[in-house]
């Protein structure tokens, strides 16, 4: 009996194999069906071995401390918009290399890619309050344009929680805008 069930489960891997390859479903369908298939464990098809796994506790650990630091830059330090934002940027593109490795390694980037936003973000605000001293249009055009590159993002590399994320933070910003 799970012999014959190991066999079907190999047939489907090999057939979802066959449609990302060829380009008859998306690449994320496929690997959402992979790692369905696959219980999310590495599995053995033919000559071929597939891992998809999500983030470890590792990710989790390297993005809550990146953003505990990027916070304390931000908050707690009296260095200047320059050093700060040089400090920023560099975890972003830390977190963004990072969240590019794991795409090749097939492992998700999700949190690391969100971390990335999120200092992004923050350092953007900071930045805008610094140089706009603190005028509420600035801050609105700034949090619009975070959103839009988070849609832009989204729609581009196919990361549908970039995609919502943007759209759930222009209807809030305008929301508090009219009100």
């Amino acid at each position: 009996m799970t012999r014959t069930k190991d066999l079907k489960t190999e047939t489907i891997i090999r057939e979802i194999q066959f449609w990302k390859q060829t380009k008859l479903l998306p690449e994320q369908y496929c690997d959402y069906l992979l790692a369905f298939y696959t219980g999310g464990e590495e599995i053995n098809v033919g000559n071929q071995t597939l891992i998809r796994r999500s983030f470890t506790y590792i990710d989790v650990l390297i993005s809550v401390c990146i953003l505990a630091i990027s916070l304390f830059v931000i908050y707690f330090t009296e260095l200047s918009i320059v050093l700060q934002t040089t400090i920023l940027a560099g975890f972003v593109g830390l977190l963004l290399g990072m969240g590019i490795y794991y795409t090749k390694k097939q492992i998700s980037p999700m949190l690391l890619y969100a971390s990335a936003a999120s200092i992004l973000l923050l350092s953007s605000i900071d930045v805008a309050e610094v140089v706009f001293k603190g005028s509420p249009l600035e801050l609105y055009i700034t949090l619009f344009l975070n959103c839009f590159l988070w849609i832009v993002a989204g729609v581009k590399w196919k990361l549908n929680y970039f995609s919502v994320a943007g759209i759930i933070g222009v209807v809030f910003v305008s929301i508090y805008i009219l009100l």
